[in-house]
């Protein structure tokens, strides 16, 4: 099963099925070859989550190298994408169990016309370990916020404000070094008051 969190919506697909799979409110749709690569391993730091994702075009599903170009009207770059396997009863077909094997961040995607299965996409997806490769993890910007909280827009004007001095219990840098005139009015003004 594959779950993609595009800036349009979320999408689920899944291979194997002829009918479509409601699971946690997304129906995923039955789908032709989707070949997923070795899974990286590793932990913490060292974790190599990159992933590719080959889609190929499937007439009997719709899947048309036409449809399959349509993914670049689509807000994908940074989005999410799961990968899981499903466990279905061998002789009920019921869902038994859904086990996430690979989370990450959908990158580029590649179009490629394969003599042997046709139009194919690419989907090249970066795994988690970005987040481990920040030099400090709260660090914020727009499409980092967005992977927490979609439409979240806190951060969307934050690398063009400018800043702003407050002078807290002091006196400005321009009256206090050009307006001596000023603050000797003031004094005067007390004194003879």
């Amino acid at each position: 099963m594959l779950r993609f969190q595009f800036g349009s919506g979320t999408y689920g697909f899944i291979a194997g099925r002829s009918d479509p799979l409601t699971y946690l409110g997304v129906e995923y749709k039955p789908f032709g070859l989707i070949e997923v690569s070795d899974l990286g391993g590793g932990v913490g730091t060292t974790a190599d989550g990159s992933f590719t994702l080959t889609l190929a075009e499937s007439r009997e599903y719709g899947l048309t190298p036409d449809v399959l170009l349509r993914i670049e009207d689509e807000d994908y770059r940074d989005r999410r994408v799961t990968v899981m396997d499903a466990h279905f009863h061998p002789d009920t077909g019921e869902l038994l169990q859904v086990e996430t094997v690979a989370r990450g961040y959908l990158d580029v995607i590649e179009h490629e016309a394969d003599p042997d299965s046709g139009y194919v996409i690419i989907a090249r997806c970066e795994g988690r370990q970005l987040d481990y490769s920040r030099k400090n993890g709260r660090v914020r910007s727009t499409p980092d916020q967005q992977r927490r909280a979609p439409g979240d827009k806190f951060f969307e004007h934050a690398g063009k404000a400018g800043r702003v001095e407050v002078y807290w219990g002091r006196v400005k840098a321009s009256v206090a070094s050009g307006g001596n005139a000023a603050a000797s009015y003031i004094f005067n003004s007390l004194k003879s008051g």
